[in-house]
């Protein structure tokens, strides 16, 4: 089991930059139906080359038509896509005749007023999650910005994380979260700061361990975040949808 005690933090590299055959792309997750990117109103497609073709959408559930969030298990067989307003969950299995609908539950939102919704969503093996069995980890986009553990079995929310001071100054807002396979650190993406963040769950409170600043163009917007592969992580972008892969390295805190 990866030890989450060590002072470790990850630095990243630009290895790739491609255009995507979507107007904009707000999520993205590696599963065994492929490379999957969420187009906010349409659905979750699948990427095959230069074609992007629906593999989930509104009409096997309502809810894939507002979605943010996207996320795959450890094998692949398993997607879970979150909805931004409503905080529906729906859990997805690959199957040879596409996506078959396998649960769906709604998430509590943050915070006790109406506020911005859910915008990333991140699965977490037992062996590195911070609640020490599978789980699903919540970006909320502000009002709070919140991170959510819920256990995967039964969909309860275990903790509830908020930004330690000096990342709040950081990350104007979230707009996605991924788990390091490797050491379960957390990654969180800003679209309105351009920025990744490097955060070390500890008890109920998180911990900074780094931040990067991503090489966008323009107004691009990065919107999706996910470890593709335990050296792969991938940023997908709006204004153009455009899908940026870094080569991840781990080292002691300290060293990068």
């Amino acid at each position: 089991m990866p030890s989450r005690a060590l002072p470790v933090t990850l630095s990243f590299t630009l290895r790739s930059v491609r255009a995507l055959p979507v107007r904009g792309a707000s999520g993205v997750a590696q599963g065994l139906a492929g490379l999957l990117l969420v187009e906010d109103d349409l659905g979750i497609y699948r990427l095959r080359g230069a074609t992007a073709t629906l593999w989930a959408g509104p009409a096997l559930h309502p809810a894939l038509g507002d979605l943010e969030g996207i996320t795959t298990s450890a094998d692949g067989r398993l997607v879970w896509a979150l909805s931004e307003e409503a905080g529906t969950l729906v859990e997805l299995q690959h199957t040879p005749n596409g996506a078959a609908v396998r649960r769906v539950a709604t998430l509590p939102r943050p915070g006790a007023r109406r506020n911005k919704g859910f915008e990333g969503v991140a699965f977490a093996s037992a062996a590195v999650s911070p609640i020490r069995r599978a789980a699903l980890l919540t970006a909320h986009e502000h009002k709070p910005r919140r991170v959510s553990v819920f256990d995967l079995a039964t969909l309860g929310l275990v903790v509830e994380y908020a930004l330690p001071r000096e990342a709040k100054r950081q990350l104007d807002d979230l707009a996605d979260v991924a788990v390091d396979p490797e050491t379960g650190l957390l990654v969180l993406l800003s679209e309105e700061s351009r920025r990744l963040a490097v955060m070390r769950p500890e008890g109920d409170e998180l911990i900074l361990h780094g931040l990067y600043d991503l090489p966008l163009e323009g107004d691009e917007r990065p919107e999706g975040l996910a470890f593709l592969t335990p050296g792969r992580l991938a940023v997908a972008t709006e204004g153009p949808a455009r899908l940026l892969t870094f080569a991840v390295r781990r080292a002691p805190l300290g060293e990068v």
